[in-house]
């Protein structure tokens, strides 16, 4: 029998009532409300920022043509970004994102599927399955280039970013090289970058010349081939 002497337990009502009139506020629920709307719109003229500037530039792409593609007026660019400038960057930012969300979930599924190691090296450098989004970011990224040539804070903006996409695809490569019991001839942070800038040389050539990008990819298994080996 226990010496303690029972104590009344507090009501479960007491020791919710915090949090419960913190989330039942509807002033509160309205903020909560307000900020995923804005976010969603953010993110929303962010995806649809690249079609735009790929077909008209950073400078000729309008504020108005840039809402109307992702179904707004004039008042959601301006709430959300300073200039077009940002909200290329921006945009760059999230394909970049997208890209190392994909080499994270779907590498190993490619790898496992039965491809050709060479099939899924090109997987890994256009990042996305989709063409026509691959142009998009590529005329996104000579836009962006060309901006960080006249504007040093572009190029600043922009290191970190492609700092990032050169390790994800370094890192990519250096799995797959693994699987394969494949060895690199040079540094694989450099096959990353080779294969990459050239891939995209290429892709940027094909679309000066009026063409869709389709074929660009034929460098990337040659290049691969010749800068690795069975171990």
């Amino acid at each position: 029998m226990s010496n303690q002497t029972d104590a009344p337990a507090a009501p479960a009502a007491d020791l919710s009532e915090g949090p419960r009139s913190v989330t039942n506020d509807p002033a509160t629920q309205q903020a909560a409300r307000d900020r995923r709307s804005r976010s969603a719109t953010r993110l929303k003229l962010i995806r649809s920022a690249p079609a735009v500037f790929a077909r008209q530039g950073i400078d000729g792409a309008s504020v108005s043509d840039l809402c109307a593609a992702a179904g707004f007026t004039r008042g959601a660019f301006y709430s959300n970004f300073e200039s077009k400038r940002e909200l290329a960057i921006l945009a760059f930012e999230d394909l970049a994102t997208q890209l190392v969300d994909t080499l994270g979930t779907e590498l190993d599924h490619w790898l496992g599927s039965g491809l050709d190691v060479e099939d899924v090296v090109t997987r890994i450098i256009e990042g996305v399955t989709d063409q026509v989004a691959n142009v998009n970011q590529q005329a996104l990224r000579v836009e962006l280039s060309l901006a960080a040539f006249r504007f040093p804070e572009v190029r600043q903006q922009m290191a970190p970013i492609r700092a990032r996409v050169f390790h994800a695809i370094e890192q990519a490569l250096v799995r797959v090289a693994q699987t394969q019991r494949l060895e690199f001839l040079v540094s694989p942070g450099d096959v990353a970058r080779m294969l990459l800038t050239s891939y995209s040389g290429q892709l940027a050539d094909h679309m000066a010349m009026g063409g869709s990008g389709h074929g660009a990819q034929q460098v990337i298994p040659t290049m691969w081939l010749a800068f690795t080996r069975p171990t």
